[in-house]
């Protein structure tokens, strides 16, 4: 039934087939880390609460802060005390935003300070004003001891309550905007918002009482410049006139009267010479009727005269007449002779009328003609007198411009001493509070208790995770029933066996009153009482030694479970392989082969016909890979045996091969199997200790070579 155990390599030692290819479980033992820092809870536990009585220590020494804040609204554009507009529009430049920077700067300056310091009467103030220090006072009386005196110390109150409130004091500008933010702290919360508020009360006061200085110590100098603008005026206002007078330069109206006369004249000139030709053309024309004989009075000016015109008429009566005597008397009749004589005497009448025309008109034409030489001598003359004029006008017109620059100057001087003047009762700055600071609801300093229990707790954890890290890992103590056999172990002793073998531990299971038999059963009812769920459960048990005392306790542990359980026992011990003494039909092929696809599990598990044990090895002699074998490909595999009732696993040392430590990870229960001498009971305590997060599934110990069989 058994034969002798075969060698096979493990799959995890670096050698053969299969397991050249698998790669390492873990570089990092995250299971051996947490099982370090569970073991180490307690000191973490200490480490926490000392974190946290310190945190409330300090909660309770430290003086309680608070803050209040007040926005303050510093626009760079002044209000317009005239114009159309309060505030013209402007929008964000750097140099805007330097102004206000500086008065972030003015804000926190003494003179505004001080302000505060009277108006809040900071100076009687202990939080701002500390009394003298208990080492001046010792070294005080040292000196005294020796002989030396040492004057009173006057402390500058307001001084030393200025120099405080600027620590207490904050002022920060919002980023590209003109918003600045006062912010006060102080231990009582009603005292901060009060300061706060003052502190921009202060500024908005400093601020109006130094542009009041301003515009007044403007408007002083303008004034005073002022008497001396008016004399430089008056000065050459007068050499204005003076050179006037000097040189006989008269204006009316804003223009010189030579100006006016020349221009006069020069209009009458015209006009003289206008009717001048209107005389000459008149005379001429009469001239030339006179010359003609034919057109008496059918000038104009004989249409005009009303003596021509009846001459005219009563010569056209006798040529009437004339006509109608001649026609009846003849041309030699008396009458009609009369009637000539009357008709040549109308022609003389008109003839001497025209006469009388023509020298009217030659007697207008000379006084014309006498007026417009007259005129234009006079106008030579004026000429003469305007050019002497127009140079003296040179050195005016110089003169006329200081008059008027200084004028200018004086009248701006004027005009802006009274403005000045106005607005040092005026108050134009355009800085306002946006915001009153409030009554602060929560402190600042020290932080929230919230805040300080959960930074002591996250502190005391690190800190004590980290003593625990450095310390090292602890040995293991797994809670459990004490036996005195086992001495002082902590471990669960499920059973104590005599120094067997597996034909010998194969054949008491078949005697249900042997001893070794009794004790296996322990075991196997341990087991059940202990699984914390239903269905498929698997257990590994491994050994503390080389020894071989695992085999026969592993096959045992299966013969009793398989009596009423469908049980799969895998070898994971190839090094050894003492599993192999059952004389089965054994497979190949092991679970490796399932791992990667090889083989199906049907395949590779074997069947004991005496024992009912399914027996299937981890990496069997002929094992090989197709591929790389990762951890999730045998946990696949692994699953595939849930399956069976019962899963043993028989494995070596943790320290011997990495295939124990993976499997630790994935069963439900660990049984240890160690010698009974007080020799193994630091092995056994390690070698818990190495199974990390997995120690609490160890169920107990079973000890060998206790007594006989």
């Amino acid at each position: 039934m058994f034969e002798s155990p075969r060698q096979i390599t493990s799959a995890f030692s670096g050698q053969g087939d299969a397991a050249s290819g698998l790669t390492p479980l873990a570089e990092i033992d995250f299971r051996q880390i947490w099982s370090t820092i569970w073991q180490g809870k307690t000191t973490i536990l200490y480490s926490t609460a000392i974190a946290l009585a310190l945190a409330l220590l300090l909660v309770l020494v430290i003086p309680h802060k608070f803050t209040a804040t007040t926005q303050i609204l510093i626009d760079p554009t002044d209000l317009h005390a005239v114009g159309t507009e309060a505030s013209p529009a402007n929008q964000v430049s750097d140099a805007d935003l330097n102004y206000v920077d500086s008065q972030v700067a003015v804000l926190t300056s003494d003179s505004v300070l001080h302000r505060v310091v009277t108006s809040e009467n900071l100076a009687g103030d202990p939080e701002f004003v500390r009394g003298i220090s208990p080492v001046h006072t010792l070294v005080a009386d040292v000196l005294k001891l020796f002989g030396f005196s040492v004057g009173p110390v006057v402390a500058d109150k307001p001084l030393a309550a200025l120099n405080e409130l600027k620590r207490h004091v904050q002022v920060t500008r919002s980023e590209r905007t003109y918003v600045v933010d006062v912010s006060v702290t102080s231990i009582e919360p009603e005292k901060a918002m009060r300061i706060a508020n003052a502190v921009a009360q202060a500024y908005l006061v400093e601020q109006t009482e130094v542009r009041a200085d301003a515009a007044r110590q403007v408007s002083q100098s303008l004034s005073a410049r002022l008497k001396n603008l008016k004399d430089r005026v008056r000065d050459a206002e007068e050499r204005v006139e003076t050179y006037k007078a000097n040189n006989n330069i008269i204006d009316a109206n804003g223009q010189l009267v030579d100006e006016q006369q020349l221009s006069d004249l020069n209009n009458q000139l015209i006009a003289a010479r206008i009717r001048t030709a209107e005389a000459r053309a008149r005379l001429g024309q009469i001239e030339s009727v006179q010359k003609s004989k034919d057109a008496l009075g059918t000038f104009p000016e004989a249409l005009q005269s009303p003596t021509i015109t009846a001459l005219r008429s009563q010569y056209a009566e006798i040529m009437r007449r004339e006509a109608e005597q001649m026609s009846s008397l003849g041309d030699r009749h008396p009458a009609v002779i009369d009637i000539e004589a009357q008709a040549a005497r109308l022609r003389q009448m008109i003839s001497d009328e025209v006469n009388r025309i023509a020298l009217a008109a030659s007697g207008a034409y000379q006084s014309a003609k006498a007026d417009e030489d007259m005129l234009a001598k006079n106008l030579g003359t004026l000429k003469q007198t305007a050019f002497v004029t127009n140079q003296a006008m040179v050195g005016l017109r110089e003169l006329e411009r200081e008059v008027q620059a200084s004028r200018t100057v004086y009248e701006a001087f004027l005009v802006r001493a009274r403005e000045t003047g106005e607005q040092e009762q005026i108050d134009t700055k355009n800085i306002r509070v946006i915001s009153k600071a409030d009554l602060p609801l929560r402190r600042s300093s020290p932080p929230s208790n919230t805040l300080v229990a959960l930074a002591a707790l996250f502190l005391g954890v690190a800190a004590g995770t980290g003593i625990v890290l450095m310390r090292g890992p602890q040995e293991a103590v797994i809670p459990g029933r004490k036996d005195e056999a086992a001495g002082p172990s902590t471990i669960p002793i499920l059973a104590m066996l005599p120094n067997v073998d597996v034909a010998f531990g194969l054949d008491a299971v078949d005697d249900p009153r042997s001893r070794f038999a009794s004790e296996i059963r322990k075991v196997d009812e341990a087991l059940r009482a202990n699984r914390n769920k239903q269905g498929s459960r698997s257990v590994l048990v491994v050994a503390d030694n080389d020894e071989d005392d695992t085999a026969a306790v592993v096959l045992t542990l299966a013969a009793v479970a398989a009596a009423n359980q469908r049980v799969l026992l895998i070898d994971a011990d190839p090094e050894r392989h003492t599993l192999s003494a059952i004389d089965a039909d054994r497979s190949e092929a092991g679970l490796v082969d399932v791992a990667v696809g090889r083989r199906s599990l049907a395949e590779v598990v074997s069947r004991d016909r005496e024992t009912n044990i399914n027996l299937v090895s981890f990496i069997a002699q002929r094992s090989r890979r197709d591929r790389r074998i990762t951890d999730e490909d045998i946990e696949r595999a692994f699953d595939q045996t849930k399956r069976f009732d019962l899963v043993i696993i028989a494995a070596m040392d943790l320290s011997r091969d990495p295939t124990t430590r993976f499997f630790a990870a994935v069963v439900d229960q660990i049984v240890l199997v160690a010698k009974a001498d007080d020799s193994n009971e630091r092995a056994v305590e390690q070698f818990v200790s190495r199974l990390g997060l997995d120690a609490w599934k160890v169920r107990g110990a079973v000890l060998t070579g206790v007594g006989r069989a």
